[in-house]
């Protein structure tokens, strides 16, 4: 499962009409079977929601399990391990 926050950037008027504003992805994967997740964080263009939230997880950089029980209440909630 999958869980994501967005964070867009500003772009100060200054994209074009074909561009796509980016910002921060945020990205939870959880191992249900086994009860542990990790979280990634990376930059990239708001167009493509899904795809883009698979390539951070493929190739983000994963964040402090600290970070990540601030930005996913999904953690304590579900009782899960974070890996490290």
């Amino acid at each position: 499962m999958l869980i994501h926050h967005r964070q867009p950037f500003s772009s100060f008027g200054l994209l074009d009409y074909d561009q796509a504003p980016v910002g921060l992805f945020t990205v939870l994967s959880i191992n249900e079977p086994v009860g542990d997740c990790a979280a990634y964080q990376g930059v990239g263009p708001f167009n493509s929601d899904e795809a883009m939230i698979e390539r951070i997880k493929a190739g983000g950089q994963k964040i402090s399990e600290e970070d990540a029980k601030d930005r996913f209440p999904e953690i304590e909630e579900m009782g899960l391990r974070y890996r490290r």
